[in-house]
């Protein structure tokens, strides 16, 4: 579809407005005034959204319009906006205009534009419905409270904006209210957002027999940095609740980490506050830990050791290494895991023998060596490496798994190259690390399958044979039976039984072959050497080195589906740091495109935009027609990364997969050019305007202004109205403010 090609002459495309915002807000003001319904909601969002001052009178002109969603659109809008022009019709619509929606968006702007005369309004709007307000019954009566209590809530919010307080009781007796819905989560935010009169309100909750009052209360007061909180949150630190100081210290660690008060709970009662307390900040109370690793709680220690893991510096003295070495031989998994990441942290030279010895004694428990491993790990050095590399091909799958990402973080750290680590994944990747001839080279770390349990063995001719003489009953019907012998009567069963029919026999033939119920392995059972090669394939991706690569490529034709996907994914990652690749590379994955499967193929398009060449153009090109939508997209991104959009990707705009014809356009959009403009304004057209705020994205970093112009020319043209929402929702992308922007980024729209 060409619609401007269609729809404006040249004169018309070479001319752009020389005020843009102005015209916009022109046009778009005169749909609000006159326009459909749905214009004119899609023309107040937009209005809103652009922020230009010249949209504030038309907005408020709209708070009067006969539609509800017109005014609600339109008091939205100004929320935005918040223009102290717009006051007084808000706090009309506030009081007079029966709809929910518009009675929030009211509330809202009249709270940022800091009116004061609404203070009074908002109090009765919190002690209940009042009289001489306009509210639609009808609405109430059938979404209920809910509605209602948005409105109570809103209100509340905006009486802590303006710092009414006087409002403080209002809100409070609005808490206690026992027929109305919980609104403690809000009204207490809003109460610590009142300074004096709403903190001591919040303390007055301390003193309740609620739980969950005492609870929240406590959350809002340890987020006020007011010296009136002082004592309050003290006491909430106190509380008697383990809950109730859980959810006081949570909140105060989120807002003022570095409160000295927050030290007292890590030596609270509760084993679960503790080890929160040493999770959340325990790092800065160092000397606290030391005396933490050996708390009666085990939740405790292990906190306290990651916490001593996760320091800088730290000097430790002889006590705390004996207790952390004891307890590498005697605590639990989890304990004695965490203990060898400490050691590694703060005693790195001392602690290196204990943990080569740990990690390979297969007698310790997985979860012990893991931690072992983890400390060396941290270490790093030759002896570590040494360590790690001896144990790539062990019989534990985890341990296999975690020592190669190991290695591929050390590899990738480690400034030379070649290095020790990345050469043990090179050869584990060409499968060098495969057993010996006769060797088990089943993993041993894998769960075996587990035999079928009694009930879920089928019969066998034994079973059957022994069921002759007292045969258990196979339903709950036949166990009625043998236990009433006069049941068959009472049933008006016939006394030669009931004759079943072809489905019943076809029914009951499929019952028996349903095999009996299997546990699924709790991990899978691999070939070990296969698992090696596969799981070095996927870490070397992270190493974007030319002669890895090189490796990969070679894998990538290899025998083995699973390790040809894990090469491939693995170059893909490559290329997004090396580019172009080696020719080697580049040959290999165009060798195994042309024979691969669908999977592999998507993997080893994905790749080839890093290569280069006019065969691999030529490739790309051809699968931009593949029948299937996902090889087309990776073909038309491959194309973009190499700068290679032509006609084919252009044509790839009208196919008939959305994913691929927004890849197009975002290739159409990088690539730029003459004509890329109009061909995206066409784009955003198609399909019903399904992809008309994608392609306005695109066409802001492209060339807005003219992308704007040829937009307002389709609201001028009353003959192409069926376009209006589309060019409206379009124009509102391409302007919408700053402001608007950065609150969609920090996700607050």
């Amino acid at each position: 579809m060409n619609f401007h090609s269609q729809n404006l002459s040249n004169q018309d495309r070479a001319s752009v407005s020389p005020s843009v915002s102005d015209e916009l807000c022109r046009v778009l003001k005169g749909i609000l005034s006159d326009g459909n319904d749905v214009h004119r909601c899609l023309a107040a969002r937009a209005l809103g959204r652009i922020g230009a001052p010249a949209a504030v009178e038309p907005l408020i002109a709209a708070l009067l319009d006969e539609d509800e969603d017109v005014r609600t659109d339109a008091a939205e809008a100004l929320s935005e906006l918040a223009d102290p022009r717009a006051a007084r019709q808000l706090l009309e619509n506030l009081l007079g205009d029966p709809c929910t929606a518009v009675k929030l968006a009211a509330i809202e702007t009249l709270a940022k534009l800091n009116d004061k005369q609404a203070i009074p309004w908002l109090r009765r709007i919190v002690n209940g419905r009042d009289e001489e307000i306009v509210w639609d019954e009808e609405e109430f009566f059938v979404d209920g409270w809910n509605d209602w209590v948005d409105i109570q809530i809103k209100a509340v919010e905006a009486l802590s904006v303006l710092n009414a307080g006087e409002a403080v009781s209002d809100i409070v007796a609005a808490i206690r209210d026992e027929d109305a819905q919980d609104m403690t989560e809000a009204a207490f935010g809003a109460l610590r957002r009142m300074g004096s009169p709403g903190i001591e309100a919040l303390a007055g909750f301390l003193d309740e027999g609620s739980t969950r009052l005492r609870r929240r209360a406590a959350a809002a007061l340890a987020t006020a940095d007011v010296e009136e909180a002082t004592v309050p949150l003290a006491r909430a630190f106190a509380d008697p609740s383990a809950e109730v100081r859980s959810a006081a210290m949570h909140a105060r660690a989120a807002r003022f980490p570095a409160d000295g008060r927050l030290a007292t709970l890590l030596s609270d009662p509760d084993a679960a506050v503790r080890a929160e307390a040493v999770r959340l900040y325990g790092w800065r109370y160092p000397d606290q830990l030391a005396s933490l690793v050996d708390d009666a709680s085990e939740s405790v220690q292990v906190a306290a050791l990651t916490a001593l893991a996760g320091l800088e510096e730290y000097s430790s003295d002889e006590a705390l290494l004996t207790s952390l070495h004891a307890k590498l031989g005697d605590g639990t998994a989890e304990v004695a895991a965490a203990s060898a990441r400490a050691l590694a942290a703060i005693a790195p030279q001392a602690t290196v023998d204990a943990l080569i010895s740990l990690l390979a004694d297969a007698d310790r428990t997985v979860g012990v060596r893991l931690g072992a491993l983890h400390g060396l790990a941290m270490l790093g050095g030759q002896r570590p490496v040494a360590a790690l590399i001896g144990v790539i091909d062990d019989a534990a799958r985890a341990i296999r798994l975690e020592t190669m990402s190991a290695l591929a973080r050390l590899a990738r750290a480690d400034a030379a190259w070649p290095n020790a680590a990345g050469r043990a994944l090179i050869s584990a990747l060409r499968g060098e690390y495969a057993p010996e001839v006769g060797d088990d080279t089943t993993d041993h770390g894998a769960a075996a399958p587990e035999e079928p349990r009694e009930e879920d063995r089928e019969p066998g001719p034994a079973t059957e044979a022994e069921g002759d003489a007292e045969s258990f009953p196979t339903s709950t019907l036949s166990a009625i039976l043998s236990d009433v012998p006069e049941a068959a009567k009472l049933v008006g069963l016939p006394e030669e039984g009931i004759e079943l029919t072809a489905t019943d026999m076809e029914r009951l033939a499929l019952a028996k072959g349903i095999k009996g119920k299997r546990r699924m392995a709790l991990a899978p059972k691999v070939v070990l050497h296969d698992d090696i090669r596969r799981f070095a394939a996927r870490v070397l991706g992270d190493l974007g080195r030319a002669e890895v690569a090189q490796e990969l490529a070679v894998a990538v034709n290899d025998g083995n589906a699973e390790l040809r996907l894990a090469a491939a994914d693995s170059l893909a990652r490559i290329g997004a740091h090396l580019h172009p690749y080696p020719p080697a590379v580049t040959d290999a994955l165009m060798a195994a495109a042309n024979s691969a499967d669908r999977n592999l193929k998507l993997l080893v398009i994905r790749a080839l935009g890093a290569a280069d060449g006019e065969a691999v153009t030529a490739l790309l090109t051809k699968h931009v027609r593949d029948e299937d939508s996902f090889v087309r997209t990776e073909a038309v991104r491959a194309l973009a990364r190499l700068g290679e959009v032509g006609t084919e990707v252009e044509a790839l705009l009208d196919d008939p997969d959305p994913s691929v014809r927004l890849s197009a356009a975002k290739a159409v959009a990088g690539a730029g050019g003459a004509g890329a403009v109009e061909r995206l304004v066409d784009f955003a057209f198609s399909f019903e305007g399904y992809h008309g705020r994608d392609a306005a994205r695109l066409l802001r970093d492209l060339d807005s202004t003219r992308a704007n112009a040829l937009f307002i020319d389709v609201l001028r043209d009353p003959e192409r109205k069926r376009f209006w929402s589309v060019s409206i929702e379009a124009l509102e992308e391409l302007n919408r403010s700053q402001a608007i922007r950065a609150a969609e980024a920090a996700g607050q729209v």
